[in-house]
């Protein structure tokens, strides 16, 4: 790697951290040592990713900054806390849930403020590639592909969720590890509500890509997981430790199913 880019990630690993660390300190009032560890090591994975993701997309600082705000928060944190909601004892009550919101909203804006500085910008606009993207299929198409999208959601979430539960629903029955596990009547419907939610962000990557479905599914999988996944799991670390590695294992495996089939759906065979 070029030392500039790698000079970039390093600095990306360290001020993202440092942004999570006064989250901590502000919302939490506290600062594992061994979380702050982990996230600087997942934010060096995250780092790669922006490099390439940017490499690969070209946009203005404007744009860039308001693609990784998008994305940080809903899919890196606002996501993970409305099924935290349902499946864990985090939140007492709404209003801690929306408190957490809106602290998890500015920090992430902060991060998304100094990634885009950092991160090489490039001469094109988003407002410009999605414009361009969307009028490459009607709107009825647009429609229905995106509800595909939406809706695919939940059987990849479920196969994989079945697929390690197993090792995980002795925790979720134990009331003292402070998890639950929701009847079908919540699972579902939220579940598609993420799926709408992750739909709805994603979409401008797959345009700022020019629908490109083999960056688009890369990037799409490295999205879900890295800011969905890694750095809140590892960074947080709110579970029982040892669920912890089949969680990842099975977000990973939905991230890269789940990346492969929206952009099956909303890319392209080849770059326009």
């Amino acid at each position: 790697m070029e030392s500039g880019k790698a000079t970039r990630v390093a600095l990306i690993a360290l001020s993202y951290t440092a942004v999570d660390a006064a989250r901590k300190l502000l919302f939490e009032q506290s600062l594992p040592a061994q979380e702050t560890v982990f996230t600087v090591l997942s934010s060096l994975v995250l780092g790669f990713y922006l490099v390439w993701l940017q490499d690969q997309a070209k946009l203005r600082r404007s744009g860039l900054t308001i693609l990784l705000w998008v994305n940080l928060f809903v899919v890196g944190g606002f996501s993970n806390m409305v099924e935290g909601y349902f499946f864990t004892d985090v939140f007492d009550s709404f209003s801690i849930f929306a408190m957490g919101a809106a602290v998890m909203l500015v920090s992430s804006g902060l991060q998304a403020v100094i990634l885009g500085y950092l991160l090489q910008p490039g001469d094109r606009s988003l407002k410009t590639c999605f414009d361009e993207y969307m009028e490459k299929r009607s709107g009825g198409e647009w429609i229905k592909r995106l509800t595909a999208g939406t809706l695919t959601y939940f059987p990849v979430y479920f196969f994989f969720g079945m697929l390690v539960s197993p090792f995980v629903i002795p925790y979720y029955s134990d009331p003292s590890m402070g998890l639950v596990i929701p009847p079908f009547s919540v699972i579902i419907p939220l579940e598609i509500i993420r799926g709408l939610m992750y739909t709805a962000v994603l979409l401008p990557i797959i345009a700022c890509l020019d629908g490109n479905f083999k960056n688009s599914a890369l990037a799409l999988a490295g999205m879900l997981f890295i800011p969905g996944a890694l750095l809140p799991l590892l960074g947080d670390q709110g579970l029982p430790a040892p669920i912890i590695p089949f969680h990842l294992t099975e977000i990973l495996a939905d991230s890269v199913v789940y990346g492969y089939l929206l952009a099956r759906l909303l890319g392209f065979r080849r770059a326009s």
